[in-house]
């Protein structure tokens, strides 16, 4: 089955929303999308997790391995929008404890948004509106991976 991974970003965090399986079949390769997407020294992701239909132990670790890089001050790391199957998963494994779960998209960027002046000193001067927008899209519109298995 394909697995797609769209990325956006808002209010400064990178967004990405996999779609389809992950399970130990094209969990290597989602681990590569996500790890080559997301620059070391991203401060904020959030994984929209409303299209997934299925999670595998092999998924999870991909999960650990992102929340490892997301340790640290300044840093926040969320899951939002998981199907109840993939919520209960994550909830008897205590993935809820290592990650922050939350039910809607809104509810996690409210949490998540990091200001925008803990990136700059405060004696930086102000960057004019539109390269502040500018500096904080780092790609230049959404991305799509698209990964396609087949069993032999």
């Amino acid at each position: 089955m394909d697995l797609n991974v769209s990325w956006e970003r808002m209010d400064g965090v990178l967004i990405a929303s996999p779609m389809g399986r992950i399970d130990s079949v094209n969990s290597a390769a989602f681990r590569e999308a996500l790890v080559s997407e997301v620059p070391s020294d991203e401060r904020a992701l959030l994984l929209d997790l409303s299209g997934i239909s299925y999670m595998s132990s092999a998924g999870l670790s991909v999960l650990l391995v992102l929340a490892k890089r997301f340790r640290g001050s300044g840093k926040a790391m969320g899951m939002c929008a998981l199907p109840a199957a993939i919520a209960a998963v994550v909830s008897l494994s205590g993935f809820d404890k290592i990650i922050p779960v939350f039910e809607t998209r809104d509810a996690a960027l409210e949490a998540m948004s990091l200001p925008g002046d803990v990136e700059r000193p405060q004696s930086a001067p102000e960057a004019p509106a539109g390269e502040q927008a500018a500096s904080d899209q780092k790609r230049p519109g959404p991305r799509r991976w698209s990964f396609k298995m087949h069993s032999t």
